[in-house]
């Protein structure tokens, strides 16, 4: 008995330090997943004026939290063009840390085809809700967004985190 117990709590053990990386509770996952680290530098990939707002805006949304945003070319790469696609921004982890599955490099895309027309505002939502995944941030319903002030929601255009967003980002950081 003593010795089945020593090894399903060896196993036990094995399985928590070996679980995939937590998403932010928001209720929808996470498209890029955690990143690897507090500090992300943040390359813009000849963006358009408008992108170039959702870029800075989105970063000073993420400077909110406990991650810190920086002008260089390792974690965050932002294009915008014109996709065929009927989205408006896209974010994905295209390369993660091997040791700790962690997101090492992301690739946020704004749709230059679906934004035009928009206002800077739009862009500026557009740029937190997209940088918003690369802190970890999931999708947020209408029922836990019950103020309508969070811009990780997918049917309205909120500009900035709410204090939700924040606390979800600092305890996946």
């Amino acid at each position: 008995m003593k010795r089945t117990t020593m090894i399903l709590g060896a196993t036990l053990i094995s399985v928590v330090a070996f679980a995939p990386p937590a998403v932010a509770g928001h209720g929808g996952k996470a498209n890029g997943g955690k990143p690897d680290n507090k500090d992300q530098s943040v390359e813009s990939n000849s963006l358009t004026t408008a992108g170039k707002a959702a870029v800075s805006y989105g970063r000073g949304q993420l400077d909110r939290s406990e991650i810190n945003t920086s002008t260089g070319s390792s974690d965050i790469h932002v294009y915008d063009k014109s996709y065929s696609a009927t989205w408006y921004g896209l974010t994905s982890c295209t390369d993660t840390n091997w040791w700790n599955g962690l997101c090492d490099h992301y690739d946020v895309k704004f749709n230059t085809r679906t934004m035009s027309g928009l206002s800077t505002s739009y862009w500026q939502s557009l740029g937190c809700h997209e940088l918003g995944h690369t802190g970890s941030l999931g999708h947020r319903s209408a029922g836990a967004d019950v103020d309508n002030n969070s811009c990780m929601r997918k049917e309205i255009w909120p500009r900035s985190f709410d204090a939700h967003d924040v606390d979800a980002i600092n305890d996946n950081v």
